[in-house]
């Protein structure tokens, strides 16, 4: 018998943001989110693109423009990608430890 590898689950938050229709193609979702300009970082899913695997710790390139959709955050990035925060990391937290608040 073959060894799987299983894909963390994706919480709850990230596949309801998942479901919303915010009318432009979404390239990633951001859990715990540290704003750090010009760039973000945070726990990705749902990475259409195929560069992260899915729970991994990013920092995006330097943001161009922020949009509000359905109280959620979006950012888009030099190199076109759009990434939606589900969640920011919470203030005064260690901005290198933000995998334990999910």
């Amino acid at each position: 018998m073959g060894e799987e590898k299983l894909a963390p689950s994706v919480p709850a938050a990230v596949a309801a943001a998942m479901e919303v229709d915010f009318g432009m193609p979404v390239t990633a979702y951001l859990l715990a989110a540290v704003d750090s300009p010009p760039i973000l970082m945070g726990t990705v899913y749902g990475d259409t693109t195929g560069r992260f695997r899915e729970g991994a710790s990013i920092r995006t390139s330097s943001i161009l423009k922020v949009f509000f959709i359905d109280g959620y955050s979006l950012f888009r990035t030099v190199g076109g990608s759009l990434y939606v925060v589900v969640s920011w990391i919470p203030p005064g937290s260690n901005i290198y430890m933000n995998r334990i608040y999910h």
